[in-house]
């Protein structure tokens, strides 16, 4: 009786001093709420992680150190902060949904998608169902890269093209803008068309995992497009490639190199008959870093170099690089944000006319924004923008009236996807493209409508 009279006089006093320990960081954890709503993880974090020692244990303090921690990038902490949490709060959902977001962050993918299944077991609000979703979805994307085997799909789709030539309304006013030549009637490549289309592609990849994150890949892909009653314009397509990649925590490193064909045989004049063919070698380096699960940044740069088979005034060289930056929210449609911009310097080797020291080589800078928004776990809605200017680096390089050539070229895509098999989706989409240009004969506009279906092979 005298030992638990005893322990009952320390215990009122320590927890009195617990109470007011914590009565007395209220206004902290308060401030920390403000920031992590304002999307100030960093600065959360700073205020919470002084008083660790004081409040570690405290579920309240935990779940806010551990959403701190996990959105400005330290997993560790994070994955500690939840599962103190759910030792002394079992049934706390955020914590649970926050540490299986902290395991895929880590990159321990098994661990993650456990995590997800039985939460999605739970029955939560259909804005975490579909979080839920996009995140099984991304393991499964990225299995691959942790055991070895086979990835590949299947599409076929129809659809509707405005203009199969990319060229420009009245071709007659642009020849006379372009290079002062008067009464030009379009001919072959030059005549704008319309059509329906089939088109269709397949696609195959092989990994295999190494040690210390890394792994080797290899794949191809071939596509092909027939248009109805323009079979000058038919097209194939086929790509080659090969490399490493390394995942490293939250970051990705990416090393390839590929090969590229293309072909359709148009209807220029002349004997024999030049095609649109044309190749592109390249190899590239892409890195990617997860600040959070929620956010992801991007680098990458590419050398390519493009060959066309009857037309080398044409051929380039290519350095290209580029920065990203995705962003998903975790609220009703899990909107999903996408931004990249980059530039490019293509260099043309061969001169348009011999000895005079002029050649189509060209300066892009472009930037791209694409969004998507769940109405269902499996129907997303989808757009997209791209800007590209186009500045050419020799004067007089594309008209003999216009000197210096300039480009801004726009395209913007609305459509939706819907999943309706587990392994297969149907996508539709519209495609406007839009080239504003200086020189006339490079002027046009291009409406694609189409449907496809895609099905994952293995």
């Amino acid at each position: 009786m005298r030992i638990r009279n005893r322990l009952a006089s320390l215990a009122v006093p320590a927890f009195a001093l617990l109470v007011s320990t914590f009565a007395a960081a209220q206004p902290t954890l308060d401030r920390a709420r403000e920031l992590l709503r304002a999307g100030n993880a960093k600065a959360a974090y700073d205020e919470l992680a002084p008083m660790q020692a004081q409040l570690s244990g405290q579920a309240e303090f935990d779940y806010l150190l551990g959403v701190a921690a996990l959105d400005s990038g330290r997993i560790d902490e994070a994955v500690i902060a939840f599962e103190r949490v759910l030792a002394v709060m079992p049934n706390h959902a955020g914590a649970r949904m926050d540490l299986a977001r902290a395991y895929y962050a880590a990159g321990s993918f098994d661990l993650a998608a456990a995590a997800f299944v039985k939460l999605r077991e739970s029955n939560p609000p259909p804005a975490a169902q579909e979080a839920i979703a996009r995140y099984l979805d991304a393991i499964e994307a990225r299995k691959p890269q942790t055991r070895a085997g086979w990835a590949g799909y299947s599409e076929l789709g129809l659809g509707w093209d405005s203009n199969i030539t990319a060229v420009p309304t009245d071709f007659g006013a642009a020849a006379q803008q372009s290079f002062n030549l008067i009464g030009i009637d379009p001919t072959g490549n030059s005549v704008k068309r319309d059509a329906p289309f089939a088109q269709g592609a397949l696609g195959l990849e092989y990994s295999r995992p190494f040690a210390a994150g890394w792994s080797g890949f290899a794949g191809g892909e071939a596509r092909g497009r027939t248009y109805h009653r323009e079979h000058d314009f038919d097209s194939g397509q086929g790509e080659v490639h090969a490399g490493a990649s390394r995942n490293n925590g939250p970051d990705q490193y990416r090393f390839a190199g590929s090969y590229f064909a293309y072909f359709q045989e148009g209807e220029a004049p002349g004997e024999p008959k030049p095609t649109n063919n044309r190749t592109m070698a390249g190899v590239s380096a892409d890195w990617r870093r997860a600040l959070t699960p929620r956010t992801q940044v991007g680098a990458a740069i590419l050398a390519n170099r493009v060959k066309f088979t009857d037309n080398p005034v044409e051929n380039f060289d290519q350095v290209l690089v580029s920065v990203s930056w995705l962003h998903s929210l975790e609220r009703k449609g899990v909107p999903l944000i996408y931004l990249a911009a980059f530039a490019s310097n293509d260099r043309a080797p061969n001169e348009i006319i011999p000895g005079e020291d002029v050649t189509k080589s060209k300066r892009l800078y472009g930037a791209r924004a694409y969004l998507q928004y769940s109405v269902s776990p499996k129907l997303n809605l989808f757009s997209g923008v791209a800007l590209i200017h186009r500045r050419d680096t020799d004067a007089f390089a594309r008209s003999t009236t216009v000197q210096d050539g300039r480009d801004n070229f726009v395209e913007a895509a609305l459509g939706a996807a819907w999943q309706f098999r587990e392994k297969c989706a149907v996508r539709v989409q519209w495609l406007y493209s839009r080239n504003a240009s200086n020189i006339d004969i490079y002027d046009f506009n291009r409406n694609e409508v189409s449907s496809t279906v895609r099905c994952d092979i293995f």
